[in-house]
């Protein structure tokens, strides 16, 4: 009776666990999928909660509306299409200054694409700019299934800025960027980039997405670092060709000698602040900060946009 017994609670055990590992595998592939590849956003955001950034440029985007679609009638705009890392096919939208030698390559955020970035593009091509917003790989219509996080984008970036090059070679070309899409310049700044690009302006640039993975898991509640995240940048290397740790931007920025602009929120939770003086901190170059008081993330050049095109206009007028 006890050997029955026992063998009873042995298969119990065994069909327990294998139950634990299949629901923990199926959790993983969830959150690998809401996070690395080409999906609507809705779910992940709703895991980070970033409603109160979301709503307060969704607020503003409809003050700026009219200004925005009056620039877009009046502004000559041609599409470009290239291939990125990989070979995959990326798209951007080439807003042309006549007789300008000035260009700006204007990086959108996670999860987001170039037309969100509609109000960053106005304002530059108002400074003089030919303005190129590209949708990174696994957003907009750019190709790709899965998000680079930074470290693919970086090389696509590079791609870019030789396409500018193709069609001015007297270009100076400025890199700007938010978030992800600021983490992308500021990776791609540790490459070998041609002398035309001359300064980087940072909106909320992450140290690694590694880091920022955790830091939201932590933050959320909602699922353990481990060992959903350990697990997550093995999926990421095996599927992407890239780990999450590898996609460092303080280990690129170590390489820089560009000057750059940092900018971040003093109140930002998604990319945490303390990030920004980490990234000023190892940065061997010219360099500037900016914290935005009462700022979360990527939402600086709402809450104080007087102060901060005034000092982009400052730190522009230095070396382009």
């Amino acid at each position: 009776m006890k050997d029955k017994n026992r063998k009873m609670f042995l298969v119990f055990l065994y069909i327990s666990i294998i139950v634990f590992i299949r629901e923990i595998y199926f959790a993983i592939i969830y959150l690998y999928n809401i996070c690395l590849t080409r999906t609507d956003k809705i779910a992940m955001m709703k895991l980070l909660d970033v409603k109160k950034e979301a709503r307060i440029v969704l607020e503003d985007f409809e003050e700026e509306k009219n200004k925005i679609n009056g620039w877009l009638k009046s502004t000559p705009v041609k599409g470009l299409k290239i291939k990125g890392f990989k070979k995959t096919i990326l798209f951007g939208e080439w807003f042309i200054n006549t007789n300008s030698e000035k260009w700006v390559i204007i990086l959108h955020g996670y999860g987001a694409s170039g037309r969100l970035m509609y109000y960053v593009a106005r304002r530059f091509y108002k400074k003089g700019y030919n303005v190129l917003l590209p949708d990174l790989r696994g957003h907009g219509i750019s190709g790709g299934n899965y998000v680079g996080m930074g470290w693919h984008d970086r090389l696509d970036i590079i791609k870019w800025i030789k396409e500018i090059v193709k069609i001015d070679k007297k270009a100076k070309i400025v890199l700007y960027g938010v978030s992800m899409g600021a983490s992308t310049m500021l990776m791609a700044s540790g490459e070998k980039l041609p002398k035309n690009v001359k300064c980087i302006i940072s909106d909320c640039a992450f140290t690694s997405a590694y880091e920022v993975f955790k830091h939201q898991l932590k933050k959320s509640k909602k699922v353990p670092v481990f060992p959903f995240l350990y697990i997550m940048n093995i999926l990421c290397k095996i599927r992407n060709g890239y780990s999450l740790k590898q996609a460092s931007t303080i280990k690129q920025i170590k390489k820089n000698k560009l000057p750059i602009f940092f900018i971040h929120g003093a109140i930002d939770d998604f990319v945490p602040t303390y990030m920004v003086f980490d990234l000023y901190k190892v940065a061997n170059c010219e360099k500037e900060l900016m914290i935005v008081n009462n700022a979360g993330h990527t939402v600086s050049e709402i809450v104080e946009r007087k102060i901060y095109w005034r000092r982009i206009s400052l730190f522009l007028d230095k070396y382009c």
